[in-house]
């Protein structure tokens, strides 16, 4: 990811020339113009301006985005493979950054791996050679099993070579080059295994050398029979097969053939179907520890949480009162400044958490939007996201978010100890009481409180103006209310951001005109056949005119990347265009869904399904037709008798 730094004596572009930075006084930075006199800017307003371009001195990572997102081609175990290698490498990419005096890498190391230091122990005296013996130390008792030194090295190598090529590439690197079969012949062919109750899941690709009838046959079994709890042998398997070839008058397979692809298949995702207990104990995910240490500067901590607001909402599209609206809240630890607000009819899902952290990290912009006197000044990227634990923050699509493409950390709170999450927690109880609770639509708190309130039918406010409210909230007057947690010398959360920029400096950012490439890159993705059809999602239907020379069988598959925040559209990976080509809704047309969510258009769906019952059951005559149907079966069964 190309992150930004703001650092004394950095260029950049303004105006189409170039400036300097000679002195930070947040939120102020003093520039130097090119005709040698200077001025002051608030920092905000700089990264934030149109003509805003950051020279090479900024940029903590120098090289370009790659136009396509390799990683998102992978198969979900080769995916999870890539993030086990980098997990095992990290600690070793951090100690390079401390040695090359990375003070935020320090902190990032401390957090994670201080189990890899001795007592008293300095990390600038550790070696390469001895960290990578005390990381399979670790392995050993956490996983059961080791990577040899050669193989780190090697790891090393990938990643370094890669990242060397194009920007967040290093992790490309990291990708499986073995176990793929015949990939260089001209009759290999592609065998997907998918769950075998969720066939959109993809557990592998191979590639194998059989005629193409055999080829849906072979996967019906493996998926069907071999992956199961019941562990039928290769020779069952391969049995059933020649079996099923018998019947449909085709060419046989060897015995050794089937046990080759069997053999083939992910280890993770064979065990995890055929032996599920033992497969948990080895390869579920343990969540990473808590941050037991005071936050050391601005966004070194970040606390990020869900609550349902005590009110109820209209929706913006169809006019409907749905349902009380859910928040997601991120705040930074040590200034108690807002840094991300998500809100929708969503309940907490990854798509939630990833919208959140995603507005948390790009520039707010909530002047010119929402109508703000000042700017959102909290945003950039973190060293630690702090989580509960639930399954939203533990996708692994969030994992990878965080840790690999931010190079961040996500912590989880210790379970059943909710001091831990104080801080967040504080911040929804001052939104509900101060704000929430004396607005139409309110259900409070508690019901005993509503004594006359009719939350559905006084509901008056959409979506959209719930926002805005908290947006100019959490912009204009939270910030600079005094807070009993900051010392008495920052009294306010604002100040108290400031006076930490001047010590540590502005936190690292992504800048706005990248912004709708890391949108795509943010997004989750599944893999969708192409028909004449176009590409069916749930109920949805999409199209596009570029897409019509890759319409095929169910069976071909490709990278499609979605936001259930706006079901109007979804991309599609073009195998040869090497591009995401935008397919839009066909039914009801995407002007009309521009910037609908999915789960309220779910919810407008069934609501209109429950008014049309009614509506049915309300018409003169529904009676009558009943026992019209009545009459005519009788009658039926009398000539029957007759």
């Amino acid at each position: 990811m190309s992150i930004n730094q703001l650092k004394l004596y950095s260029e950049f572009y303004l105006f189409g020339k170039k400036h300097k930075i000679i002195s930070i006084e947040p939120p102020y930075v003093r520039i130097k113009r090119p005709d040698g006199e200077d001025f002051r800017m608030k920092f905000s307003e700089v990264v934030g301006h149109s003509t805003f371009q950051p020279d090479r001195s900024m940029k903590v990572t120098k090289k370009e985005l790659v136009p396509i997102d390799t990683l998102a081609k992978l198969a979900e175990p080769k995916r999870e493979e890539v993030s086990e290698r980098f997990d095992v490498i990290r600690p070793l990419l951090l100690l390079e950054e401390i040695k090359s005096q990375n003070l935020r890498s320090i902190q990032k190391f401390m957090d994670q791996y201080k189990h890899l230091l001795n007592e008293g122990e300095e990390l600038t005296a550790i070696t390469q050679e001895v960290l990578i013996q005390r990381i399979n130390e670790t392995r050993i008792i956490q996983k059961k099993k080791k990577v040899s030194r050669s193989t780190v090295v090697i790891y090393l190598k990938a990643y370094r070579e890669q990242d060397n090529q194009q920007n967040n590439g290093g992790i490309e690197g990291l990708v499986s080059r073995k176990g793929r079969g015949y990939t260089g012949r001209n009759d290999t062919k592609y065998l997907e295994i998918c769950h075998p109750e969720k066939p959109d899941i993809v557990l592998d690709v191979l590639n194998v050398r059989i005629d193409d009838e055999l080829i849906p046959i072979v996967k019906s079994v493996i998926e069907h029979d071999y992956l199961t709890k019941y562990n039928i042998s290769k020779a069952t398997v391969w049995r059933s097969i020649k079996r099923e070839c018998g019947i449909r008058q085709l060419h046989e397979v060897s015995y050794s053939t089937i046990s080759d692809i069997i053999d083939r298949i992910d280890k993770k995702a064979r065990e995890r179907f055929r032996n599920l207990k033992q497969s948990k104990a080895i390869y579920d995910d343990v969540a990473r520890g808590y941050a037991d240490r005071d936050a050391l500067h601005p966004l070194d901590i970040i606390q990020i949480d869900h609550t349902r607001l005590d009110m109820q909402a209209i929706d913006d599209k169809t006019g409907l009162t749905i349902d009380r609206p859910w928040i997601t809240l991120g705040i930074d630890v040590f200034s108690r400044m807002p840094w991300c607000l998500y809100i929708s009819f969503e309940p907490p899902s990854a798509n939630v958490v990833r919208k959140a952290i995603q507005h948390g990290v790009f520039f707010k912009n909530t002047k010119l939007q929402y109508g703000t006197e000042m700017e959102w000044e909290a945003f950039g990227v973190p060293n630690v996201i702090y989580v509960d634990n639930g399954m939203d923050f533990k996708s692994s699509d969030i994992k990878r978010l965080v840790n690999e493409s931010l190079k961040s950390e996500i912590m989880h709170r210790p379970v059943r100890l909710p001091k831990y999450g104080a801080i967040i927690e504080r911040l929804f109880r001052t939104i509900n009481d101060e704000l929430i609770h004396n607005i139409l639509g309110t259900t409070k708190s508690k019901f005993a409180d509503l004594g006359e309130i009719n939350p559905e039918e006084e509901a008056c406010l959409t979506i959209n103006q719930i926002r805005t409210i908290l947006m100019i909230y959490l912009t204009d007057m939270y910030p600079i209310r005094d807070h009993r947690g900051l010392p008495s010398n920052s009294k306010t959360p604002l100040n108290r951001y400031y006076d930490g920029c001047m010590e540590s400096g502005f936190p690292e950012w992504i800048e706005t005109s990248e912004e709708e490439r890391y949108k795509l890159e943010f997004m989750l993705t599944l893999k969708k056949p192409y028909t004449r059809d176009g590409i069916r999602f749930g109920n949805r239907i999409y199209k596009a005119e570029e897409c019509s020379d890759i319409i095929g069988q169910k069976q071909t598959k490709y990278v499609v990347k979605y936001d259930p925040d706006d079901i109007s559209k979804i991309y599609l990976l073009h195998p040869r265009k090497e591009r995401f080509i935008e397919l839009f809704f066909v039914a009801p047309s995407y002007e009309q869904l521009d910037g609908v969510n999915a789960y309220t258009y779910s919810r407008v769906l069934k609501l209109w399904k429950e008014e049309g019952e009614s509506k049915k059951k309300s018409i003169p005559g529904n009676d009558q037709y009943a026992r019209a149907a009545k009459k005519i079966k009788d009658e039926i069964k009398a000539q029957n008798r007759n």
